[in-house]
């Protein structure tokens, strides 16, 4: 097994319980673009540990996601007043005002799915974004993709029936499987068209385009 996942889940069970996947998935956020794989241990703890409850670990894990990332967005907060001017500074706050709920969907996907989140999280820090839309976008992105990842390990470990190896197979096929249909989504241009013209003009995009035609604009180019 690999020393981080190994150390995550020596975290896990020295912590104990349910307490320790939420200590492991604060750690596995709350460092900018250092990615370690907190979701593995998640997965792995669900699967292997007889009378854990998928749906309670998931959640668990997202408040802990959500938190590290708070850490994240706060340190970037502060920041901005180091290292942006006083004219950049309002030019972020006016744009912070301009996004509305739409950041709080954006940083939802992107938390929701294996996007590299810090790269919103750390603009909408800078941008002074509102800190309590923030968290409940991150927190919910994150619980949704735990609870996704505990009941992915729980179905494959009763499928395989604790095979270890086997079930490890199945499951790097399954998320090859899942990225792949993820990296075709344009999300950068879903996200734009989102903040220029709400989701009546995702909508109005799509009847134009048809679905792939807006979701695949990038590779139909």
């Amino acid at each position: 097994m690999h020393p981080v996942i190994d150390w995550l889940l020596n975290i896990a069970s020295g912590v104990g319980g349910y307490l320790g996947i939420f200590v492991v998935s604060i750690l596995g956020n709350f460092i900018p673009f250092i990615p370690i794989p907190y979701l593995i241990a998640v997965y792995l703890y669900a699967a292997l540990i007889p009378g854990s409850n998928p749906l309670l670990v998931g959640i668990i894990s997202g408040v802990g996601g959500g938190v590290g990332k708070l850490i994240v967005y706060l340190v970037s907060r502060g920041a901005s007043r180091v290292v942006l001017s006083e004219d950049t500074r309002e030019r972020y706050n006016k744009l912070s005002k301009m996004l509305g709920n739409w950041g709080m969907l954006a940083v939802f996907l992107f938390a929701a799915t294996p996007s590299p989140d810090d790269a919103i999280v750390i603009p909408l820090g800078l941008m002074g974004y509102s800190p309590l839309k923030f968290f409940i976008g991150i927190t919910a992105g994150k619980i949704l993709i735990s609870i996704a990842t505990a009941y992915s390990g729980r179905i494959v470990a009763q499928m395989t029936g604790g095979m270890f190896w086997y079930e490890l197979l199945v499951s790097i096929v399954l998320f090859i499987a899942v990225m792949l249909i993820i990296s075709l989504l344009d999300w950068e241009g879903i996200l734009t068209l989102l903040g220029e013209k709400g989701l009546k003009g995702l909508r109005d995009e799509i009847s134009k385009k048809g679905l792939a035609g807006v979701l695949l604009a990038r590779r139909n180019k």
